[in-house]
């Protein structure tokens, strides 16, 4: 029944670059703002997650484009739970223009949070009935990323009060943010051929620590491009952002 259900939504003013596309943390935005409708729509929400001191937490999304957007006009998305593996919730999302043609499409990995004990709720039995998944999926994707790359800093930041969301850390938008504003002149202007997106969360940032952003290529043609954030107060890898071009 899931995929029953057709939302539609329109990128804000904001969301768009100076060249009028849409920022890559933008279409992570969108998949974040689908996602929490669809789990009121289900009575998955925090509304559902709280009662058990539990709440959804990102661990991973990649998402791949198809029709770079471009202005401000409605999109229609779809989503629905493909799949579990572990602690791990898949989830699929997918956006099309009026006509019907996908725009961009992925996955997002979650996870339940404890919230006493901030750990990964682990029981295989949720609290709370989760439908059985639709066993259809967008994109190849995965929860987690390694990688023994070499880095170079880009600059130190610090979490600032904007940041932080509910749950007392910063919010997954914010970390697209970060590595969009390390982006060069060029490689902004050429988001036209953005055609991967990925983001993993390896652990909290929170109020006022300190964080250094770092950046590679992942190959030769210099195509993929891989931000990392590290936790400077806490010496601690935080995530990794990776922008593929055509």
């Amino acid at each position: 029944m899931e995929k029953s259900y057709i939302y539609e939504v329109t990128p804000d003013l904001s969301d768009l670059n100076e060249n009028g596309f849409l920022k890559p943390y933008a279409y992570q935005n969108l998949f974040a703002k689908i996602a929490e409708e669809h789990l009121s729509k289900i009575n998955l929400n925090m509304d559902t997650t709280i009662k058990y001191n539990l709440a959804w937490a990102l661990i991973s999304l990649s998402f791949e484009i198809v029709s770079p957007v471009r202005g401000i006009g409605k999109l229609f998305a779809q989503t629905w739970h493909s799949g579990k593996k572990g602690p791990y919730y898949r989830r699929e999302l997918v956006f099309k223009n009026s006509e019907g043609d996908i725009l961009f499409q992925g996955s997002t990995f979650s996870i339940l949070l404890d919230l006493n004990t901030r750990a990964v709720y682990r029981k295989k039995e949720t609290p709370f009935p989760i439908g059985a998944p639709i066993e259809e999926i967008t994109i190849k994707a995965q929860p987690t990323f390694k990688s023994d790359i070499e880095f170079t800093e880009v600059e130190k930041r610090k979490v600032y009060n904007s940041h932080i969301d509910c749950l007392g850390h910063v919010n997954n938008i914010r970390y697209g943010e970060f590595a969009y504003d390390a982006l060069t002149e060029d490689e902004k202007n050429n988001l036209e051929n953005l055609k991967r997106y990925e983001i993993y969360f390896l652990s909290e940032l929170r109020s006022n620590e300190n964080f250094s952003i770092m950046r590679a290529y992942i190959n030769d043609n210099d195509n993929s491009i891989i931000f990392r954030g590290t936790n400077l107060s806490r010496d601690q890898h935080s995530f990794d952002v990776i922008m593929s071009f055509k």
